[in-house]
């Protein structure tokens, strides 16, 4: 009888364990929603709410390009110039816009930044809106959803904006709506389930042979 009661024993802690693996399995990550109220901004920015904001181009509000103290490319910390990129076929490239920002710190290998957006454009249809994390600059285009996975553990700052393209009229906004940063589980998490799990069988089987 009591080697039964030590069976039943075991084989209880194994099915709590194995529950809790598949709980792990089930659940690899969880998400944490940034506040934009809290990111720093330039130009002509509306921070709405904690979910969503909005940055305008075409205003007497924005900020030139260009780069040098004031310029939306050192709000950014990107190179100088680096924005007439997102409109490599225009006369004048960005000459002046809006951003929001804000530094991601910790991140590790994995991690995936995603917010949804929707660019309203105005008379001028060739505003761009974009992203920046540290030195890389991308175009928001097509997907409202933008998500982008971090190939290297450490800082980085990370920006939204909006840039008049060729001249400074035609007002144009970009809504901006939660921005998440998905965190990948720890994998001794994970191992020290199995583990458990691994000891729990040994275990088992011992007994059962006694």
């Amino acid at each position: 009888m009591f080697l039964s009661y030590k069976n039943s024993i075991f084989t209880a802690g194994i099915a709590s364990l194995l529950s809790l693996g598949n709980w792990m399995l089930a659940s690899p990550s969880y998400a944490i929603t940034l506040d934009l109220t809290t990111w720093d901004k330039i130009g002509d920015v509306q921070l709405i709410t904690s979910d969503q904001a909005q940055a305008s181009s075409g205003t007497i509000d924005t900020v030139f390009t260009s780069g040098g103290n004031g310029s939306l490319e050192d709000f950014l910390g990107i190179d100088a110039g680096s924005l007439n990129s997102l409109a490599p076929e225009s006369l004048f490239g960005a000459t002046q816009g809006s951003a929001i920002k804000t530094l991601l710190t910790n991140v590790q290998v994995g991690d995936t930044f995603s917010f949804n957006w929707n660019l309203q454009p105005g008379s001028d249809s060739v505003d761009k809106a974009f992203v920046t994390i540290n030195n890389q600059i991308f175009s928001l285009d097509g997907d409202p959803l933008f998500n982008y996975s971090f190939l290297a553990a450490g800082n980085y700052i990370v920006g939204i904006g909006i840039v008049d393209i060729d001249d400074a009229a035609g007002e144009s906004q970009l809504i901006v709506r939660t921005a998440k940063l998905q965190a990948v589980p720890e994998p001794l998490t994970i191992l020290g389930v199995f583990t458990g799990i691994s000891c729990g069988l040994v275990m088992r089987f011992r007994f059962s042979k006694k």
